[in-house]
């Protein structure tokens, strides 16, 4: 359990954005899967639309591993669907927290 899951889970679950910061720079995500990987640690995967990127992309779906968030706040913006290319259940994860429909 990391001090984030609550509020991660809640977002996910009524499909509020969350601000990320990570990596120095802020990022603002819709969250879809959270859990752990095959490795053990624990990502939020999430599908960013705007702010900062250590890969030059602005948007695009994107892993954060919560060792290296430094912040994440729940925004007051919704976004109404999941993206259409999600996965349910996807694979990278070994145990999944909270995930979009379930």
């Amino acid at each position: 359990m990391t001090r984030f899951d609550d509020v991660i889970c809640e977002a996910i679950a009524t499909m509020h954005l969350l601000v990320v910061q990570y990596g120095g720079a802020e990022r603002l995500v819709q969250p879809h899967i959270y859990g752990d990987d095959v490795a053990g640690d624990r990502l939020l995967s999430a599908y960013q639309v705007a702010g900062g990127s250590a890969s030059g992309a602005a948007t695009g779906w994107k892993s954060f591993r919560m060792d290296k968030v430094e912040s994440v706040t729940m925004s007051n913006r919704r976004f109404h669907a999941p993206r259409p290319e999600f996965q349910r259940n996807d694979g990278a994860f070994s145990r999944i927290v909270c995930q979009i429909g379930g």
